[in-house]
């Protein structure tokens, strides 16, 4: 709670006295997540487009979730990208090897897919495992669809449940592969930012990173 506080005292002197101004942007006046966007965008955790756009009912990229995730944990350390389809001229290469390095991606020698939409349950267990949540399976036995969500990812997608940063829709369902959109995520990390303020940034010794199988992330 303490965490919380000074996230939100910051954010309140920072408007109040000037230091930051709120960010307008033309797509969100009216819009549900208007206030998460613009505190993360204040924070400049997540940038907008060329004139005053946020598109906020826009998917969110792999590439560009994992960008949004290093710069909120500040990492600069890198592994080597074995990914078929990402190359070092894309904008994006630092990011991927950022993740790797911090080991909330695990590298293989197929593809990544970088541009498809982040899912649900990737945007759970990449957050919970940088904040280091506790994992709780038990929490998502009242989803219908609890058998869609990966193993891998039902621990800290339990997490975020638990924690009321992440719900399911109505009838109990989560919706595990279901893409988010900008202003969900907006939400997401906004909520987590005023309870937890922002993760530790994470390094795996190299020796440490294990390889995926080629076909992890089709």
């Amino acid at each position: 709670m303490k965490r919380k506080f000074v996230v939100i005292a910051f954010l309140s002197f920072t408007l109040l006295t000037g230091g930051v101004y709120a960010k307008s942007f033309k797509d969100t006046n009216n819009h549900w997540a208007k206030n998460a966007v613009d505190n993360i965008t204040n924070l400049n955790v997540m940038n907008g487009y060329e004139n005053s756009y946020f598109k906020p009912d826009q998917l969110m990229k792999k590439v560009e979730f994992y960008s949004l995730v290093n710069k909120l944990s500040s990492l600069n350390k890198t592994y080597t990208v074995t990914f078929s389809d990402v190359n070092p001229n894309d904008w994006y290469y630092n990011d991927v090897a950022k993740a790797i390095k911090a080991g909330y991606l695990i590298p293989t020698m197929g593809k990544l897919y970088p541009d498809e939409p982040i899912t649900r349950e990737e945007v759970c267990e990449i957050l919970g495992y940088m904040y280091g949540l506790r994992k709780n399976k038990d929490v998502l036995k009242e989803f219908h669809d609890y058998n869609e969500i990966s193993e891998s990812a039902k621990g800290y997608v339990g997490a975020m449940v638990k924690a009321n940063i992440i719900n399911g829709y109505s009838q109990n369902i989560f919706a595990p592969k279901r893409g988010m959109t900008r202003a969900e995520i907006a939400t997401v990390v906004n909520s987590l930012m005023e309870e937890y303020n922002r993760p530790q940034g994470k390094v795996v010794i190299d020796s440490k990173i294990k390889f995926g199988n080629r076909n992890l992330y089709e």
